[in-house]
Order: C-alpha cells, then sequence, then structure tokens
C-alpha cells in the first residue's frame, strides 16, 4: 500500500510542484512523518468505525469470513501502518526526484520535446529510487516493529499479540521464537533491499 500510493504521488507532486493540492500534499506528508502509527490507528478507529461506521473492529475472526471480507477488516490496521511509511517515501523521493531533473539527460529530453511526465517515468523514476531503496527497506523493518502495537489496538491474532501473551505468562521459549522470527523477517528484508539495488542500478553489479 505504501509503495503503490507513494511513488506515483511523488511523481505527480513533482510534476505538477505549480499547483496548490502538491503544497497541500507537501504539508499532510509532514503531519504524516509526525503522528505514530499507534495514535493513528486509534483516529482512524474514532473516525471510520465509530463516527461512520464504515469499518467494524474487535471482530476478526481467522476462520470465517471470505478472503475479500479478511482483507476489508485489514484495511485499516494497514492503514494505520501505511500512512507514517507513505509520506516518508514521498518527501525522500521528491528530494531525489528534484535532484535528477536537474541533470543534463533530463535537459536533453526535455529539448527533443518529450513531456516530462513521460521523462519522470521513463528516466527519472529509476535513477531516483537507488537513493529512495534505502528508505523503503527501513520503513518496511519499522511496519515489523509498528505493527507489534497497532495489532493489539485493532485485537488481532498476530505477532504482536502473540508478544504480549507470551510477555504476561512468561513464556522465554515463546518470547525467543517470536524475536528470533521477527529478527529473520528483517534479515530477509535488507536481504531483498540489496538485490534490489543490483536491479535498479547496473553500476552496482560491477
Amino acid at each position: 500500500m505504501s509503495l503503490i500510493i507513494a511513488i506515483p504521488l511523488s511523481i505527480q507532486i513533482t510534476a505538477k510542484s505549480d499547483k496548490w493540492y502538491s503544497s497541500i500534499i507537501t504539508a499532510i506528508t509532514q503531519l504524516g512523518i509526525s503522528i505514530p502509527s499507534f495514535w493513528l490507528a486509534f483516529l482512524l478507529i474514532y473516525l471510520f468505525a465509530v463516527k461512520l461506521g464504515w469499518f467494524k473492529t474487535l471482530s476478526y475472526n481467522a476462520m470465517s469470513g471470505s478472503f475479500f471480507q479478511k482483507l476489508y477488516k485489514f484495511f485499516l490496521p494497514s492503514l494505520a501502518i501505511a500512512i507514517p511509511n507513505i509520506a516518508t517515501i514521498i518527501r525522500y523521493m521528491q528530494s531525489a526526484i528534484l535532484d535528477e531533473i536537474n541533470k543534463d539527460y533530463v535537459r536533453t529530453a526535455r529539448m527533443k520535446g518529450l513531456l516530462l511526465k513521460d521523462i519522470l517515468y521513463k528516466h527519472v523514476l529509476r535513477n531516483a529510487l537507488v537513493p529512495v531503496i534505502t528508505i523503503i527497506g527501513i520503513s518496511i523493518t519499522s511496519s515489523v516493529g509498528g505493527s507489534l502495537i497497532v495489532e493489539n489496538v485493532f485485537s488481532l491474532p498476530g505477532i504482536g499479540s502473540l508478544i504480549v501473551q507470551s510477555i504476561s505468562s512468561r513464556d522465554f521459549p515463546l518470547i525467543q521464537s517470536v524475536v528470533f522470527a521477527v529478527a529473520f523477517m528483517v534479515i530477509f528484508i535488507n536481504l531483498i533491499i540489496d538485490i534490489l539495488y543490483r536491479i535498479v542500478d547496473p553500476r552496482i553489479r560491477g
């Protein structure tokens, strides 16, 4: 959710930097970075579940409901974790794109008559992703930690709830196993990030 929203939105903000909504989105991203995911979870529950009644919380059952019903129930928790990551990726992505726009190959492409949006998607995006991949990796690993708290806010039977229960019952082997699983996930994510470096930037392969 973070990548699907953040990358196109970053390009849109940069391509339409003179539009009024670009300034509003930039201000919102600063707010999104400042709000912790667990506090955002409470705000989303209050707005969309209590006031508007669009979602139901505290009703997740792993054994009932279709796949899409489960996705529906996971939407608010996912959004609470994704919004700070979206804001962070947009800020760094926008900065990386602005650095690339001032380079010679972009000026050459614009003198050939290419539209700015086409240049951004076809040429600038791949070069701008190199520094942003690091931020994406950090955001994903921080999401693992943030999900531990958000799961308890939404009463989801996930790793976070399992850690809390194991600490309460002093089940040390289970605590060690869960911490090992989380550490393995973080290491695996960092491995994927290193592989992405080689895919995005051929110069790293050498």
